[in-house]
């Protein structure tokens, strides 16, 4: 490798998204140097705030939950303020061409970058007694549902954190597919749609059951997050704030457009490269998707299992909406603006207004291989479930955004997954360390995969594994 311009730190972190960014900020507070190399223009990663107008849009990330205590920690370190987002009036069910309304108190619980979570669905059938004569499922569907997610829950808990290869029947419960694992435990269509129209947003179909119980794992189990208050917060300025505050922390040791092409280890330290510098560091944090990782050049080589695990990932892709209107008025009706349906166009919306109301916003999530491919017509069918769980005024917004990560170059998919056989066969995670290479990235977290509160975890274990390796001199 050219020595030519070399540029020299303790620390290089390749990724500004805010697992990163968490990363290089624990590692200044420890008196290290840092630099992160950004590929693209901006930081945020899978945050990303939109704009209409005055009016900011998450088009990436959205959501916190009140037991993801990372996100209100860097938040209030950073002066970066969020609020309960609103949540009262009746939650909508549609399915099988039928719109159905409920009023269990708080029934929101969307998690739309990713999927929108299943808490109404079990709100739902926690409630079979009470609302036996307006269900939009037969009951035995509804306990489906219920008796699946228990046995999500009762499988991950055997299913060792650091080690998820060790459980008992790894072999078997890798070399399965969730959604077959699925299919058997819900038996039901119409059961079966609902909670497929979700799941999907997180894990490919064809992703193991093995790592979709670690996944699940590092919630703590899915009925952790849909048993707690019905509580869910947004950043008031949008989710790419808290980015914007770590990078501005950091200030110039982030540098933008600064795609690496290689990291060469060598006894006392790496180089890192980019296509018109060199970095010379003692260790190396990489806080990337694994499917970007498959496009860095890595000297020596990778080891085998931990390319398995790169090559097995699969990303799933999806496209973020936001629908503006001048006012939430689903409220004068009594709705909350949260929706679960059954329909491939649109599986759920929320109410995404901002906190003053001087707007109304409906976001959703919307699978990229679902629904229709044109531009237009996939506008048109969106607006058209809006009108059919909203009423005619859903039909004529003020603004309609629509944010495709597909085309962000360095996002490399909104979530994934892992096929079958590759933990089994790795024997490793993803967060493991290569020598002086070290992995962040919310797909590597311990806890909270998917969330934004498991990107900070990521990236704060990886600095502190640094830290420990190499003590301050």
């Amino acid at each position: 490798m050219s020595t030519r311009n070399v540029r020299k730190t303790d620390v290089v972190v390749v990724g500004g998204g805010v697992s990163g960014l968490a990363a290089a900020r624990r590692l200044v507070e420890h008196g290290r140097s840092v630099r992160v190399l950004e590929a693209g223009a901006r930081v945020g990663g899978r945050t990303l705030t939109g704009w209409a107008g005055a009016l900011a849009l998450d088009q990436g990330a959205t959501l916190v939950y009140p037991m993801q205590h990372n996100v209100f920690r860097l938040a209030g370190a950073l002066g970066v303020e969020l609020f309960e987002s609103r949540s009262d009036g009746r939650f909508l069910l549609y399915t099988e061409g039928a719109r159905h309304s409920f009023r269990f108190g708080d029934s929101r619980g969307m998690k739309l970058f990713g999927m929108p979570v299943l808490r109404p669905v079990l709100r739902v059938a926690l409630h079979v007694a009470a609302l036996r004569t307006t269900l939009p499922l037969p009951p035995e569907a509804m306990m489906q549902v219920l008796r699946a997610i228990s046995a999500l829950d009762r499988l991950a808990a055997t299913v060792p954190a650091a080690a998820p290869w060790t459980a008992p029947d790894a072999d078997l419960l890798d070399c399965r597919a969730f959604d077959s694992w699925l299919r058997e435990q819900v038996p039901s269509p119409q059961a079966r749609r609902l909670l497929e129209a979700n799941v999907a947003g997180y894990l490919p179909a064809t992703t193991s059951l093995l790592y979709a119980l670690h996944f699940f794992n590092t919630w703590g189990g899915v009925r952790r997050l849909l048993g707690t208050p019905a509580r869910v917060y947004r950043f008031s300025g949008g989710a790419q704030e808290l980015a914007l505050a770590l990078a501005a922390a950091l200030g110039d040791r982030v540098v933008l457009d600064s795609s690496v092409l290689e990291i060469a280890q060598h006894s006392t330290g790496v180089v890192v490269r980019c296509a018109d510098a060199e970095f010379a560091a003692e260790r190396v944090i990489v806080a990337m998707a694994p499917s970007g990782v498959r496009k860095l050049r890595f000297e020596p080589a990778l080891p085998v299992d931990r390319r398995a695990l790169q090559d097995a990932w699969q990303p799933v892709h999806g496209r973020k909406v936001n629908i503006v209107y001048d006012e939430p008025f689903w409220r004068q009706d009594g709705l909350s603006g949260s929706a679960l349906t059954d329909l491939d166009v649109v599986p759920g919306l929320t109410d995404a207004s901002p906190q003053d109301g001087n707007a109304g916003v409906l976001a959703g999530y919307l699978p990229a291989d679902r629904g229709p491919a044109d531009a237009a017509e996939r506008r048109r069918a969106v607006l058209a479930v809006c009108a059919e769980l909203f009423g005619p005024r859903a039909r004529t917004p003020r603004h309609y955004v629509e944010k495709n990560w597909q085309d962000e170059p360095y996002a490399h998919g909104c979530e994934g997954g892992l096929t079958v056989g590759a933990l089994t066969s790795a024997r490793r995670l993803a967060s493991t360390p290569v020598d002086r290479v070290h992995w962040a990235g919310v797909e590597t977290a311990d806890a909270w995969i998917g969330f934004l509160s498991g990107a900070i975890q990521a990236g704060e274990r990886a600095a502190d594994e640094v830290l420990a390796a190499s003590p301050a001199r």
